[in-house]
C-alpha cells in the first residue's frame, strides 16, 4: 500500500483498500453508528494491519514508539470504572486520580477520559473509541467492587496495555499499583491502640477482604496480636443488617463492649456517619468524615505518580517484554501530624 507524501496513512487510502467509502471508514474509526458489524471490523483489521494512526505520520510515530519518545503526541486513557462518575466522594480515588493526570501532564501525555458506566456504552464502542484515537494503553481505577471491571469490557483492556490503579486487579491488565492493605490497616489500628483505646474494631465489606485475599482482616489482627491484646475481636463484615440503620454494627460494638472503630469503607462510612453506633468512637479512614486526630496516610499521591511511571515503561517497551503482569505495593507512609 503507498502512502502519501507526508508519510500518513489517509481515511482515503483505508477506503480504498476496503472497498467503501470514506464515510464509512471515518465513522468506523471515530465509534459511531451507520456501518455494519462485519463492515466494522474489516475497516479496523486494515486500518491495523497498516499502522492508521489519527493525524500522526506513520514513520514518525514507529520512530517515536520504538524509541520511547512518543510521549507529546500520545494520548492515553483514563478509564472509570466505578459505578459513580463523580470520585470528590472518595478522597483517596480522587487523590490517585489528581496525582496522575498532573504526571500524565509532566510526561507529555493527552489524557481521554472515559467512564464505563456511560449510558449506551459498550464493550464495542469503548474499543472503537480507543482504536479511532490511536490509544494503546491507559490505566483503570474505581473498580473496587470486585476488583474487576463491567462484564465485556475486559477484552479490549487484554488487547492493550492497561494498568491497574490503586487495586491488585483481577481485570486482564499488564500491571497494577496499589497501596499495601495489610499494612495500611495494620498501622492504621496500631494507631488508635496509641491513642489510648483499648477495645477496637473493624468493619469492612466482605467482598472486599476476599478479593484482597484477606490482607483487610489479616492487617486488623495483626495489629492487636503486636499490641499484646489477648481477647482478640474479630472483624464485622457489613452485611443486609446494616443496610437500613447499620444494626448489625451495633450489635457488634455491644458484644464486644468496644471503645472505638476503624471504618475503612467510604461508602459505610457514608452510612454510619449520619447515625453512629453508640460506645464507640469511630475512625475513618475517608478523610471526607475523618476527624481532627484521625491517623492519615501522607503518600497517596504516590500511587498516581507509580502508575503513570509503569504505563510509561510498558507503552515504551517492545511488547515481548511485558511477560506477565506486573504489581507495585506501596507501603504506607504516615503523616507526622499523627505519629
Amino acid at each position: 500500500m503507498s502512502r502519501n507524501r507526508t508519510g500518513i496513512v489517509s481515511i482515503k487510502m483505508l477506503a480504498s483498500i476496503a472497498g467503501v467509502s470514506k464515510s464509512s471508514v471515518s465513522r468506523c474509526l471515530s465509534g459511531k453508528r451507520g456501518v455494519s458489524e462485519q463492515t466494522s471490523f474489516k475497516i479496523r483489521e486494515i486500518a491495523k494491519k497498516f499502522g492508521y494512526a489519527k493525524n500522526i505520520p506513520l514513520s514518525k510515530a514507529m520512530s517515536q514508539i520504538r524509541s520511547g519518545g512518543m510521549r507529546g503526541s500520545e494520548t492515553i486513557a483514563f478509564v472509570n470504572a466505578k459505578p459513580v462518575r463523580d470520585l470528590k466522594a472518595y478522597s483517596a480515588i480522587s487523590r490517585y486520580v489528581s496525582a496522575a493526570r498532573k504526571s500524565a501532564e509532566k510526561y507529555g501525555y493527552c489524557v481521554c477520559d472515559i467512564w464505563l458506566y456511560e449510558k449506551n456504552f459498550t464493550a464495542q464502542k469503548f474499543e472503537n473509541l480507543l482504536f479511532a484515537r490511536g490509544i494503546r494503553g491507559g490505566i483503570i481505577f474505581g473498580h473496587y467492587y470486585k476488583n474487576s471491571i463491567p462484564d465485556g469490557f475486559s477484552n479490549a483492556v487484554k488487547k492493550l496495555k492497561f494498568v491497574s490503579m490503586g487495586v491488585n486487579s483481577n481485570a486482564p491488565v499488564k500491571g497494577s499499583v496499589f497501596m499495601d492493605r495489610f499494612l495500611l490497616v495494620k498501622g492504621f489500628v496500631k494507631k488508635i491502640f496509641k491513642l489510648g483505646f483499648e477495645k477496637v474494631g473493624f468493619v469492612i465489606e466482605k467482598f472486599a477482604d476476599k478479593y484482597e485475599d484477606g490482607k483487610f482482616s489479616g492487617g486488623f489482627l495483626s495489629a492487636q496480636l503486636d499490641s499484646g491484646k489477648r481477647n482478640i475481636i474479630p472483624p464485622h463484615y457489613w452485611g443486609k443488617s446494616d443496610l437500613k440503620n447499620a444494626e448489625g454494627l451495633s450489635a457488634y460494638v455491644r458484644q464486644y463492649r468496644l471503645d472505638a472503630l476503624f471504618c475503612y469503607s467510604t461508602d459505610i462510612s457514608d452510612i454510619i456517619s449520619k447515625n453512629p453506633p453508640l460506645g464507640a468512637k469511630i475512625f475513618h479512614y475517608d478523610e471526607r468524615f475523618a476527624e481532627k486526630h484521625t491517623p492519615q496516610i501522607s503518600n497517596q499521591k504516590q500511587v498516581g505518580k507509580e502508575t503513570i511511571k509503569m504505563l510509561s515503561d510498558m507503552l515504551s517497551s517492545h511488547d515481548g517484554e511485558i511477560c506477565s503482569p506486573k504489581q507495585f505495593s506501596l507501603t504506607p507512609e504516615w503523616s507526622r501530624k499523627n505519629t
